[in-house]
């Protein structure tokens, strides 16, 4: 249990990381990138332990390892794809209201 503690606090931290280096954190909220991480995680975290990897004694470190790294590109993905597209959207309906 405490692994899973782990992943979910060094996630949450990644996705809070990536919202404050990102230029466009104005068009979507402060928890989007951490909660997409801590999903992405703990979703992947799920799969390897029902697959039998934490129980694996040679490799048990890859069932909170990988997860880990895969939160950093699930929150950069996600705040890149979601981020663009509103500001898109926002510049758009500006533009409509103004032209």
């Amino acid at each position: 249990m405490v692994p899973l503690v782990l992943l979910v606090l060094v996630a949450a931290a990644v996705g809070f990381t990536v919202w404050a280096v990102d230029s466009r954190r104005s068009a979507y909220g402060v928890l989007l990138p951490p909660g997409i991480a801590v999903a992405s995680a703990v979703l992947l975290w799920f799969i390897l332990t029902a697959a039998g990897l934490a129980s694996e004694p040679g490799v048990h470190y890859l069932s909170w390892l990988l997860p880990m790294a895969v939160a950093v590109p699930a929150a950069w993905t996600g705040a890149w794809l979601i981020g663009r597209r509103r500001v898109q959207r926002d510049t758009e309906r500006l533009t409509a209201l103004l032209g």
